[in-house]
């Protein structure tokens, strides 16, 4: 903007009513008035502090009224030079002179150039050199006067104010105040400070490569498209099914580990001595194991804890909520939109790294140039070397989701890959998330991570989960035409949502299954579907789930025939089945098509009325579009939705192909043991005598408790969830869980699950 004193200089808009210019303009007791391009015409203003003209030429001008409205002033970032090198694509902005038209009638100009950091050091200024020929001069002074004042901008960041045209470079050259010697400045700050208390966060540039600054907002926007929407299970009956991220997050408790313990899993078994083990009372809501140790944190939300960890490994259960905040970072770090608990994130450059598509991908050691490509942002290719600068400047935040879902053997290597880019980049903040017992507690211990788990969902939080839900669910029905049918939507889960809370309260059985984000969605989509009628079992939960979206969804929508083809819901669960069971003995999250159609053409060998409809590949194409479980996230990569439905099926799989002994061979493996308690579940009689039976026979050939530990706990929720076991062997099971009791840490404990805890109470 232009500054109107006793000299006519040029200034830069810090808020509506907050302007910066040159102090040599005028002195303390003129009259000034700025204008903007844009703006209703001068405006009176006070002189709040100005610097002395020979060191430190800036004023800071306070307009009597707004001078823009504030949508039309765009938040400022703020910057300085991190290196010596020449800085192209600069420029500096104002109403010089020579831009003068028709007489004596302002004009602004752009004067692009070359920062030389290195120019004006030793008085503490910044050098300008024009890129174009310089102008004419004149007989009375310098073409550029009226540029005094004017920003300095390196990219989007203001790093100078304009102050004078040095001689002897024939007005190619303009120098400038850097900002950081006015931030140093405590007089100045105590002005700012009396009149904007949100002050921008002060950035580096480093001064070979300004381009950076130019592509960042670019893949600010992309991040931000690609991350801030999340599908919401259940909601896609009547539109897309996902929703804006900000309505579907919800903030989930965390708690980290004993500080005193070098195992984040080292807490002692508050269970302490056991009662006798008889048979266990009926599941309800698990009370706490008694009083924590006095050392051991409260539980706080995971918003509260993230942002003092500079590096964290977050633990917690399948559907737990650890991807969607994974994507609820991302987009909020990269648009500087976070709470103010994280503030340290806010402005950081995300780099969201899904173990899974590296797996799929062949790749195991990414480089930094790769970083930014491994999520396939809708985004042009950054700058040669951007994210090593990035993460070189501390700017960067690595969120690695899912260490769990590549091959355990490669996760030593995953391991390496993750410490060397931290030596190298050792200001990089990061966050790892993994399934509870993935991986050891002191895996990442000297690279200096901290240990995080999310905690199950209290009452309280099932209550908010579900009333979010219900919000969701009302604004969906916006999406649909018939605006008479929404209404009546709109009406009927204004009626369901006080049942199911109602139902929560009364059922603690049901309490106990929304205790993570997934399966609580489940339940009220179910409820909402059933008009509400609800499932008794996890297991009866899951069936239920999958039969919503791979029969009567479709049928709800009036879909007939999409594709030409028409499945059954056991048909398309026995499709699904084998490319499920398929990923688990491969120890993968994902397949290529040539993949799955191998395994489709396997699975349609019985199945004689779905191959006469169509080609493998156009039953594949049907499963994508219309399962709802199975996605295609990146071109030739398939995967399912998450992986709760992928172990569910992989088990259905196992037990109806009477492979339950390939089970038990790995019962000893992490990856495995989800199938295998969701196994039981689908078990006849016979079967779960069977399988209950080879775990025990595996504990007692175990060489030492580590072995023996995990294939108790699992005999023990395989006992439990049995739906015919007789006394002997039930005593049996819990006879050898009771000679290892009590737990020698937390994550034995936590090896158990909440009903094996709740039953041995």
């Amino acid at each position: 903007m232009a500054v109107l004193g006793a000299r006519q200089g040029s200034g830069v808009l810090l808020t509506p009513e907050l302007v910066l210019t040159s102090a040599h303009l005028f002195r303390k007791d003129d009259v000034v008035e700025v204008t903007a391009p844009d703006g209703g015409g001068p405006v009176l203003c006070d002189i709040a502090w100005s610097g002395d003209p020979e060191t430190c030429d800036v004023a800071l001008l306070v307009a009597r009224e707004p001078v823009l409205p504030l949508a039309q002033v765009p938040p400022l970032r703020w910057g300085k030079c991190a290196g010596w090198q020449p800085m192209p694509r600069c420029q500096v902005l104002g109403f010089p002179r020579v831009q003068r038209y028709a007489g004596e009638e302002l004009e602004a100009v752009q004067v692009p150039g070359t920062l030389m950091p290195l120019a004006g050091r030793m008085r503490g200024r910044y050098v300008l050199h024009a890129d174009h020929h310089p102008p004419a001069p004149v007989p009375d002074g310098s073409p550029w006067a009226g540029l005094s004042g004017g920003p300095v901008f390196a990219g989007p960041l203001l790093i100078g104010i304009a102050s004078g045209d040095p001689m002897g470079w024939q007005h190619s050259s303009v120098e400038s105040v850097p900002l950081a010697a006015v931030i140093a400045d405590s007089g100045f700050m105590t002005a700012l400070l009396d009149h904007w208390r949100d002050l921008p966060a002060f950035e580096e540039i480093s001064s070979a490569y300004p381009e950076d600054l130019a592509y960042e907002p670019a893949y600010a926007k992309a991040v931000k498209a690609a991350y801030s929407r999340l599908e919401i299970f259940g909601l896609d009956e009547l539109g897309p099914g996902d929703w804006d991220l900000d309505t579907a997050y919800f903030s989930l408790e965390a708690q980290s580990p004993r500080p005193s313990d070098p195992d984040p899993y080292g807490v002692p078994d508050p269970l302490g001595t056991p009662e006798p083990l008889g048979a266990p009372e009926p599941l309800g809501t698990p009370e706490p194991l008694g009083a924590p140790p006095p050392d051991v944190p409260e539980p706080r939300r995971i918003e509260d804890l993230l942002g003092s960890r500079p590096r964290t490994v977050l633990r917690g259960e399948a559907g737990a909520g650890k991807t969607t905040l994974v994507w609820w970072l991302a987009s909020h770090t990269v648009c500087r939109t976070l709470p103010e608990q994280l503030a340290e994130l806010d402005g950081l450059i995300p780099f969201v790294v899904p173990m899974r598509s590296l797996a799929a991908r062949g790749i195991t050691s990414p480089t930094p140039s790769q970083l930014p490509k491994i999520a396939r942002l809708p985004v042009d290719r950054p700058p040669d070397g951007w994210a090593g600068r990035v993460l070189e400047a501390g700017r960067g935040l690595l969120l690695v989701d899912g260490m769990d879902e590549i091959p355990q053997a490669d996760r030593e290597l995953a391991r390496k890959w993750l410490a060397g880019l931290l030596r190298m980049y050792p200001r990089t903040r990061c966050l790892v998330t993994v399934r509870p017992l993935a991986v050891g507690g002191d895996w990442l211990d000297q690279e200096g991570f901290e240990e995080l788990r999310l905690l199950p969902m209290g009452d309280e939080d099932i209550r908010s989960f579900a009333a979010a839900w219900h919000r969701a669910a009302r604004l969906e029905c916006d999406r649909y035409a018939d605006e008479h049918w929404a209404k009546r939507q709109r009406a009927r889960l204004d009626k369901l949502e006080p049942e199911l809370g109602h139902e929560f309260e009364r059922n603690s059985v049901l309490r106990d299954l929304a205790r993570t984000p997934l399966l609580c969605a489940v339940i009220c989509a179910l409820h909402r579907q059933w008009n509400g009628l609800l499932p008794k079992t996890r297991w009866d939960l899951y069936s239920a789930a999958l039969n919503l979206m791979l029969a009567r969804r479709d049928a709800h929508r009036r879909i007939l025939k999409p594709e030409g083809i028409e499945l059954t819901a056991d048909e398309s669960r026995q499709l699904l089945q084998r490319i499920a069971v398929w990923l688990v003995r491969n120890g993968r999250a994902e397949l290529s098509r040539e993949q799955a159609v191998r395994q489709l053409d396997l699975a349609l060998r019985g199945l004689r009325r779905v191959r006469a409809q169509g080609a493998t590949p156009v039953v594949l194409t049907y499963l994508l579009n219309r399962s709802g479980l199975l996605q295609e996230q990146a071109p030739d990569s398939i995967q399912f939705i998450h992986r709760t439905f992928q172990d569910y099926l992989a088990a259905k799989e196992l037990q109806e192909s009477d492979c339950l002994d390939e089970l038990l061979l790995h019962a000893a493996e992490e990856q495995w043991q989800d199938v295998l308690r969701l196994a039981v579940g689908h078990c006849g009689r016979s079967e779960e005598r069977r399988l209950i039976a080879g775990l025990t026979a595996a504990a007692d050939a175990a060489p030492d408790r580590e072995a023996e530990w995990p294939l108790r706990a699992l005999a023990a929720h395989c006992a439990l969830n049995a739906k015919y076991i007789e006394d002997d062997q039930y005593q049996q099971v819990w006879a050898g869980l009771k000679r290892l009791l009590p737990a020698r840490d937390q994550r034995e404990l936590h090896s158990l699950g909440q009903d094996v805890v709740a039953a041995i109470r």
